[in-house]
């Protein structure tokens, strides 16, 4: 396809030097015609500088004429030349445009394949997943009615149970009450006896000490039968240490005042446990 463009626009510059060349020819015999006209004229005005020169000017003539045509051939020959390169440039360049277009159409057709090809996936993949959403349709609806039932069981239950722990709140209340008045009594019972009988002891293995002031703070406290003014010993592998007197007991600790001028108080800070008797 190339080579036939190419050729025909060969020819097409041939006919059209072919035209132009016969056209110049043209102009020039008419101007040779002319030319020999005016060297009639000058024959007749002057008959003896044209007998003199008339070999010489007809020999002039010619070369100058052969001189011009071939000066007009040579002009022509460029042109022509000129003009192909020209065209042969141009084909070129409508070549080379060509072939980017037919590449540039070729990369388009490629990627309008390949976009077809994952559309017509993408279709398929989607008519797949509707005929498999068509048929769980059943199952779904089968799904969704055990799930409605299921609900309404639920709620039933839900409400059964309500009731069961609506019983249950007013037992426990009744249950709280008899366990908080058991607690109260038991408390009462407690706080109201000495649980230390005289004689007795406890074993402590912690106290907080300041002979400075003779306090001692104690772990024990009224649960334990440490009362408030009650006298104690305290001793270690059965030597009497100090004796104590409880400023203030309360549930679970005391604070007492070692008695003076008793014992060695100052031993106390080298035991970590002692027994405490009730005198």
């Amino acid at each position: 396809m190339l080579k036939l463009i190419t050729n025909g626009l060969a020819i097409c510059f041939s006919l059209a030097s072919i035209w132009y060349m016969y056209t110049l020819l043209s102009t020039i015999e008419q101007e040779r015609v002319l030319i020999d006209t005016i060297v009639a004229e000058e024959k007749d005005l002057s008959n003896q500088k044209v007998a003199l020169n008339k070999e010489h000017a007809v020999r002039y003539s010619r070369e100058r004429v052969k001189n011009q045509k071939l000066d007009d051939e040579k002009f022509e020959a460029k042109l022509e030349e000129s003009t192909q390169q020209k065209a042969r440039d141009q084909s070129v360049s409508l070549i080379s445009d060509l072939e980017t277009s037919v590449a540039e159409s070729q990369k388009a057709i490629e990627e309008i394949k390949l976009n077809s090809l994952t559309k017509q996936k993408e279709f398929d993949d989607l008519e797949t997943s509707h005929i498999q959403n068509k048929e769980a349709l059943p199952a779904l609806a089968a799904r969704k009615n055990d799930v409605i039932n299921n609900t309404e069981n639920l709620r039933i239950e839900i409400s059964s149970i309500k009731k069961t722990l609506q019983h249950y709140d007013s037992v426990t209340s009744i249950l709280k009450e008899h366990f908080n008045q058991t607690t109260s009594s038991l408390f009462a019972d407690k706080s109201s006896r000495n649980w230390l009988e005289q004689g007795e002891f406890i074993t402590i293995s912690y106290m907080e000490i300041d002979l400075t002031s003779g306090l001692i703070g104690l772990p024990v406290g009224q649960e334990d039968g440490i009362m408030k003014d009650k006298i104690f010993a305290i001793r270690s592998k059965g030597d009497e240490i100090c004796k104590i007197k409880i400023m203030q007991a309360e549930l679970k600790q005391s604070v007492g005042s070692i008695v003076p001028l008793i014992g060695k108080p100052a031993k106390l800070l080298t035991i970590s446990e002692f027994d405490l008797y009730h005198l």
